[in-house]
Formats: structure tokens, sequence, C-alpha cells
């Protein structure tokens, strides 16, 4: 009988993980939607706070949400045209791009040493970049329903984000009055700290993949590589995911470089994009990262590796704003209530 019973509970168990494990793994999707309109709220919200002082709250939340959809509207209408026939020439071009490399690559086979493995390697990405190149085309041809759901997925996050913004006060009102008085305050000051470093994040990143696009854009330009804007705004959307963006787009540019305009314009475009990654790494990335969100180098590579690794793209994007939002809750609750128990 006991026997019997110890099978049922742990099947039931058994289920009960099973069935938690799947909701979480559905609705993943809805947290990460949610967590960026929280995202896009805090960066909003020194905007609405100044607004505020002047005109009704619901009023100055309106009014900033409006003028930055007007704004990024308008920004994206003046983009729209000249990336969409870029991205548009790049596709019809891909077929004979991808017989360009295979040929620019098979040139650099007879500069390698007479080394077998060396020329095994050359030999097997020559072969290779044909059918790398007709799969990024396929994945290209899916433009129009990746813009139907970015689209989707951007009003539902304004939407989400203005509906925070109306009811973050009350819904932290009503956190606090679950919490004792004496902790009460530093809860506070923790749901404070988290909203600047969560604004501050995505106010650097914007600043980041801004000023790191445009000097690509204008760097291929000069150099005479086609689809500068195009690469450039690559460069700009990668730059989103801390240390690691660069790592993402460098091949990509390098590609369409070498089929385009060979190795020695090439090798010019990598001269000066290792340049702007390194002044990046070394200049805007710790002023932005480091003394504004607060966040080590280590800890910044570290939650993009497990964020990527377990969610994709999304996931790394959005892993240093949820570590740093973490980090606030350990040194300003966690730790603190450790140390008060002994």
């Amino acid at each position: 009988m006991h026997s019997v019973r110890g099978w049922v509970t742990g099947a039931a168990v058994f289920a009960a993980a099973f069935l938690l494990w799947n909701v979480l793994a559905a609705s993943i999707p809805v947290l990460l939607l949610l967590f960026t309109s929280v995202l896009l709220a805090a960066a909003l919200r020194p905007i609405v706070d100044r607004l505020s002082t002047r005109i009704a709250y619901g009023a100055a939340v309106g009014v900033t949400f409006g003028v930055a959809i007007v704004a990024v509207a308008g920004l994206g209408f003046a983009l729209l045209q000249p990336v969409a026939a870029e991205l548009a020439k790049l596709i019809a071009a891909i077929p004979s791009y991808a017989s360009a490399l295979q040929t620019q690559l098979a040139v650099a086979q007879r500069y390698v040493e007479n080394d077998q493995t060396a020329r095994q390697l050359a030999s097997a990405l020559a072969n290779s970049a044909s059918g790398a190149a007709t799969a990024l085309g396929l994945s290209l041809l899916n433009g129009p329903k990746i813009i139907a759901t970015a689209i989707g997925d951007g009003v539902l996050i304004v939407l989400l984000a203005i509906g925070w913004m109306l009811s973050a006060g009350e819904l932290e009102q009503f956190v606090l009055g679950l919490i004792a008085p004496k902790p009460r305050e530093d809860w506070r000051a923790a749901f404070a700290d988290i909203s600047v470093r969560l604004g501050a994040y995505v106010q650097g990143v914007v600043i980041n993949g801004v000023v790191v696009g445009v000097v690509m854009s204008a760097v291929l330009a000069v150099v005479g590589v086609p689809y500068a804007l195009l690469l450039g705004f690559v460069t700009a959307l990668f730059q989103a995911i801390p240390m690691v963006g660069g790592v993402i787009s460098g091949p990509i540019i390098l590609l369409v470089a070498l089929a385009t305009s060979g190795w020695e314009k090439t090798l010019i475009v990598l001269v000066f994009f290792t340049i702007v990654q390194i002044l990046d790494g070394n200049v805007l990335t710790p002023i932005i990262f480091g003394q504004r969100v607060q966040l080590s180098f280590l800890l910044i590579i570290f939650s993009t590796v497990v964020g990527g690794t377990l969610l994709g793209v999304s996931g790394a994007f959005l892993a240093v704003p949820a570590a740093a939002a973490l980090q606030v809750f350990i040194v300003r609750i966690l730790a603190p209530a450790i140390r008060s128990t002994h």
C-alpha cells in the first residue's frame, strides 16, 4: 500500500513539475515583452517626472509617449526607405555575391603556406560560402513577416509600458504595504535604484548604438563598400548586446565587404571596425555600463552569455538589465537580511 502511494505521489510531483516547466516555457515570450516594456518605461520615467511638475501625471505620460512615438516613427520613416532599398538589392544580388565570395576565398588559398590543415580549412570556407549566403538570403526573404511581427510586438510593448508607467506607483505601494515597517525603506530605495539603473541602461544602449552605427556607416561609405547604411544599421542593432554585439556584427560586415569589394577593402574595414570596437569597449561601454549601470565587466559578460544561451538574442539583450536589478536586490535587500540574522 505504501509503495503504491509513493509511486502515485512521485508521479504527481513529476507531472506537476512537468506542467510548471511547460507553463514557464510558454510564458517566456510574454515575460520578455513585459520586461522590455518595463525598460522602456524606466528610460522615459525622468522625462515624465519633469513634466508632471507642470501638468497632471497622466497627461505627462501621454505627452512623453506621444512625442517618443512620433520621433521614432519619423526616424523610422526616414531610414526605412533607403535601408529597405539596400536590403532588396542585397537579396537580389546574393547568388552573384556567393560566387564572388567563393572566388575571393579561393584566391586566399594560394597565399596559404603549404599546410594541409590550413588548405583544408580555406577550402571548406570556400565551399560553404555559397550555402551560407543562400541560407542568409532565405532568412532575409522572411523580412516582411519579421517586420510585421516586430511592429506588433512594438505596439504591445508601448501599451504595456504606458500601463506600467500609470500603475507602477500603486503597485509599489501595494508591495511596500506587505513588508514590515523596518525594512520598508530599504525596499523603497531598492525600487528607486533599480528604476534608475534600468533607465540608464536603455539610454546608454541607444547612445552606444547610434554612435557606433553612424561611425561604421561613414567608414564603409568612405572606403567604398556597398550597403553602408544597411550594415551600419545592423551594427547599431547588435551593439545593444554589450561586449558581444561586435562579435556578431563583425563577420556579417566583413563577409559583405569581401564579397562586394575584395580583400584590400575588407582588410581596411577590419582595421577600422577593430579600432571602433576597441574605443567602444574602453571608452563608451565603461561609461555607460560601468559608471551608470554599475556592473563589472565580468558580470556583464557572464550575464550576457547566460542570457544568450538560455533565451537567444533577446535573452542576451535583456540579461544585463536583469543582472543590474538582481544586483540591487542582493546588495540592498538580501545581504543586509542575511547579516541581520547573525
